[in-house]
C-alpha cells in the first residue's frame, strides 16, 4: 500500500515550505538522515521561475536545507532537452540555491547502461547517472500538462534520466504509440526507484504544457512513496475524465497500488484544461490506427513572427521532419510521428498545436 499526503501552500514561502514538508516526511517515517541523495527536478529548459517550466529553487531550496539538516550529502541534477545541466540550472535559479547550500552538480553525462525486465519490449536502457550510487533518489516534478502524454508528473519526470540527446531517438523507437512509450517511461521510473516524489504544484502550467501552457497558480503540494499513485491522484484532484496512457498501462498490468490519503488541506483545483492535442485510439489494427491517427491528431505548426531561428526544433525532430526553408519552417506532415518534441523543445514558443 502507498502513501500520498497532500496540502495546501499559495506561495513559495520557505518557512511555509519547510513547516510542510517536515509534516509530511514524518507520515514516511524517519527523516533522511547522514545519508548520500540525488535531488532530482524537473528541469526541461533554462527558463525562469515564474514561467513554470521547471521545478521552483525554492521548493528545491526548502528539501535540500531539511535534509543537509539532517547531516546528508545533497546532489541536484537532471538532463535537460537541448542544453547543458549547468546552463539549464542557472537560467532557472536552482543553481544560485546550490551555491549557496553548497549542494553537488549530478551533470548526467555518464552513460551507464541497465538490463531492464519491465514492462517495455526494451531489454537495455542507458541512463545518465546512476541512481544507485545515491542512497535514496528524491523525484521532484513539476506539475504540468505534456501535449503527447497529457501530465508530467511522478512517473514522466525520471524520464530526465535519460541523456538528452537520446530522449529524442527513444520517440523515434516508439513513434506515435503512447502505450509503448507509457511502458518505458514506467520501466524507467521502476529503474531509478525515487524514495519519494515531491510534487510541485504551487504555480503549475495547464493548456498545451509542458514548456509553452497557461501558468496557473493551483496551491497544490503532494508527497508521494509512489510516483504512479501520485499520478492517479492528481488525475482525480484535476477533474481529469479518463485515464491518460501512463496510469491507464499501470492499471492494466496491475501496478497501481492502493493509496492512502493523508490531506493536509489540498486546494480544489478547477477548470483545469488539458491540452489540445487529443488521443485517438480506436480498437482498430495497427495499420489503421495509425493512419486515422495522422489525420485527426493534432498537427504542430510554426509561428515565424515567434520563432528566432534557431533551428532547435530541426536539431531535436527524432524523424528528421522539419527543415529550415527560405520562407520559414517546413515540416513534412507525413513523415512526422506527433510526438511533439519540437513544441517541447522551442525555446520561443514558435511551436503550437
Amino acid at each position: 500500500m502507498s502513501k500520498i499526503v497532500a496540502g495546501g501552500c499559495g506561495s513559495y514561502d520557505l518557512p511555509l515550505l519547510k513547516e510542510f514538508f517536515l509534516k509530511a516526511l514524518a507520515e514516511f517515517g524517519a527523516l533522511p538522515a547522514k545519508c548520500k541523495v540525488l535531488l532530482k527536478p524537473n528541469l526541461l529548459s533554462g527558463k525562469a521561475p515564474g514561467k513554470a517550466v521547471n521545478t521552483h529553487p525554492l521548493f528545491v531550496r526548502a528539501i535540500a536545507e531539511i535534509l543537509i539538516e539532517n547531516g546528508c550529502t545533497v546532489f541536484v541534477g537532471d538532463s535537460p532537452g537541448y542544453e547543458s545541466t549547468e546552463k539549464a540550472l542557472e537560467k532557472s535559479g536552482i543553481m544560485e540555491v546550490m551555491r549557496d547550500l553548497r549542494l553537488g552538480l549530478a551533470p548526467f553525462r555518464r552513460r551507464v547502461t541497465k538490463v531492464n525486465s519491465g514492462i517495455s519490449p526494451y531489454r537495455e536502457l542507458v541512463l545518465g547517472e546512476d541512481p544507485l550510487d545515491y542512497d535514496l533518489v528524491l523525484n521532484m516534478p513539476k506539475l504540468k500538462t505534456h501535449v503527447m502524454m497529457g501530465l508530467t508528473a511522478g512517473v514522466k519526470n525520471t524520464f530526465g534520466f535519460v541523456p538528452s540527446l537520446d530522449k529524442a531517438k527513444w520517440h523515434l523507437r516508439c513513434r506515435s504509440d503512447k502505450r509503448l512509450f507509457a511502458s518505458l517511461l514506467m520501466d524507467i521510473h521502476f529503474m531509478v526507484n525515487p524514495a519519494l516524489t515531491i510534487l510541485d504544484g504551487i504555480v503549475g502550467m495547464d493548456s498545451n504544457g509542458p514548456a509553452h501552457g497557461r501558468v496557473r497558480d493551483l496551491g497544490l503540494v503532494a508527497v508521494s512513496d509512489n510516483g504512479l499513485s501520485l499520478d492517479v491522484f492528481l488525475e482525480k484532484t484535476l477533474s481529469i475524465r479518463s485515464r491518460l496512457p501512463i496510469s491507464s498501462l499501470g492499471e492494466e498490468k496491475g501496478l497501481l497500488k492502493e493509496a492512502i490519503l493523508v490531506d493536509h488541506g489540498a486546494p480544489q483545483i478547477r477548470d483545469f484544461v488539458m491540452p489540445a492535442a487529443v488521443e485517438v485510439d480506436w480498437n482498430l489494427p495497427p495499420l489503421v490506427r495509425e493512419t486515422v491517427r495522422h489525420m485527426f491528431t493534432r498537427k504542430p505548426k510554426w509561428d515565424g513572427k515567434r520563432c528566432n531561428a534557431c533551428k532547435t526544433c530541426v536539431n531535436v525532430c527524432p524523424v528528421g521532419a522539419l527543415r529550415a526553408g527560405g520562407k520559414g519552417l517546413l515540416f513534412d506532415y507525413k513523415a512526422c510521428i506527433r510526438c511533439y518534441c519540437c513544441h517541447e523543445i522551442c525555446p520561443t514558443g514558435a511551436i503550437t498545436v
